[in-house]
């Protein structure tokens, strides 16, 4: 497909061109307060994450899903109403590639060959996803380690990024392609420059070997390593580091109820809680922190990387290192999880 640049002085006619109707979500505000919002200012594309993933797009973290009230005149039975979000047309401009990755992965669990979430099928099919590449990742960047690249297209319809105080364009998929040309920009060939700019941000990154060293070793000699009591130690249970992970995808459906009906919600929820795991019948396979942290990083370093075809359920964002008040890394647990004997 033909790249696309577009100059500083037509990137407002760019985002009007390619909004055209579509609910616009474009970065909102500087540093670390910068956040996808529906865009009603200025878009900045100077930033490094967004202080949050753009996963509460698709899958809110509180989503009411169904109503029911009783009947009028048969009040032993209830009234239903499907309360789900519809779909609404959006264009996402400036997904970082290890954001749109993780939505990829998200997207194989909501819709497989097993079952279809309809909240999610919708919100995510109607969206489509501009990326902005990283020139300069942060320290507590990763992205190429896991498999991705700062330049990454997996997930995306657009790979932009930010080139002579404008923008570079290359679409990825027909819509993608579609979507830059209504925009009537002048082409260009920036096959070269990219492949450049990419180098270049992978080598600000470090090694990569830690992560192929786990993929060779075994479930059960990972899973009976003698570290995971010291892993553990230091977490507080608080649950943000799956609450920022644009990954992350459990959660709870509880019903708020009243005499005359209710309401079902479905709630984000994390492993690292006691409750995550209890059994009707009061059980709980994994009754202590150390089972629940490495449950945690089993599932994103060997579990996830099964079930779908070696992608890791950690896309490298950074952002569960920077959050995390004890300080956990899960770059450093990566290479005690390599290096570890059970």
């Amino acid at each position: 497909m033909t790249e696309y640049i577009v100059k500083e002085d037509a990137l407002t006619a760019f985002f009007q061109a390619i909004a055209n109707g579509r609910r616009l979500l474009a970065p909102q505000g500087q540093g670390e307060n910068c956040r996808l919002e529906v865009a009603t200012g200025p878009v900045s594309l100077d930033y490094g994450n967004t202080h949050l993933s753009p996963k509460a797009t698709f899958f809110p973290q509180t989503e009411k899903i169904l109503a029911y009230h009783k009947k009028a005149d048969q009040p032993k039975y209830n009234q239903y109403q499907d309360l789900g979000d519809h779909a609404e047309p959006t264009v996402i401009f400036g997904i970082r590639p290890c954001d749109a990755k993780g939505l990829a992965i998200s997207n194989k669990v909501f819709q497989n060959d097993r079952f279809t979430d309809p909240y999610w099928k919708g919100k995510y099919e109607s969206a489509l996803k501009i990326g902005l590449a990283c020139l300069n990742p942060s320290p507590q960047c990763f992205c190429a380690a896991m498999g991705g690249s700062p330049f990454g297209e997996m997930g995306l319809d657009v790979l932009a990024y930010p080139k002579e105080k404008g923008l570079g364009l290359k679409p990825l998929t027909p819509a993608g392609e579609e979507l830059v040309k209504a925009a009537s920009l002048p082409s260009a060939d920036l096959a070269s420059e990219i492949k450049d700019l990419e180098k270049k941000a992978i080598e600000a990154q470090g090694p990569l070997d830690t992560y192929q060293i786990i993929n060779e070793r075994k479930i059960m000699e990972l899973y009976k390593a003698d570290h995971w009591s010291a892993t553990a130690e230091p977490c507080l249970g608080c649950g943000v580091c799956t609450f920022f992970c644009p990954t992350c995808h459990c959660f709870d459906i509880q019903d708020e109820t009243s005499e005359a009906g209710g309401v079902r919600m479905r709630n984000w929820d994390t492993c690292m809680s006691p409750l995550f795991t209890v059994h009707g019948s009061g059980h709980n396979p994994r009754p202590s922190k150390t089972e629940r942290v490495r449950q945690r990083f089993m599932h994103k370093l060997k579990y996830i990387p099964i079930k779908q075809d070696g992608v890791r359920g950690c896309t490298g964002c950074g952002r569960c290192v920077v959050m995390c008040p004890a300080n956990i890394d899960i770059r450093t647990v990566a290479a005690t999880m390599a290096q570890a004997s059970a």
